[in-house]
């Protein structure tokens, strides 16, 4: 599997979380046609980004325990600044690299009219 389709899997899994229709782990393997082991490596991978993932037997789908947003992509570089950050090795989950922590700063054009 390359980078980018554990990115899209994982974006797929996040949507169906967030509309609480994974069902179970085999269920959400049927859905986004992966193994159920694959779905268990994709729920750990989110994990280590720093989704907090549970599962509700009584509802029958994964939640996360906190509202968090994915965000998965390139920014400006004059829009990022400041302090440190890791990045999870999303093909291993082997370890991680450090990088510097970037913070998002709107420049006046990106804000929303009043």
């Amino acid at each position: 599997m390359t980078f980018l389709e554990k990115v899209q899997l994982i974006e797929r899994v996040d949507q169906l979380i967030r509309m609480k229709a994974t069902g179970s782990a085999h269920d959400l393997a049927d859905r986004i046609e992966v193994s159920r082991s694959t779905v268990y490596e994709l729920l750990e991978c989110m994990k280590a980004m720093g989704a907090r993932i549970k599962y509700c037997r009584h509802k029958q789908s994964f939640y996360y325990v906190e509202d968090k947003i994915l965000a998965i992509g390139f920014v400006n570089k004059r829009k990022i600044r400041g302090g440190k950050i890791f990045f999870q090795d999303f093909f291993g989950l082997s370890g991680f690299f450090g990088q510097t922590q970037n913070t998002f700063v709107p420049e006046p054009e990106d804000q929303a009219a009043d």
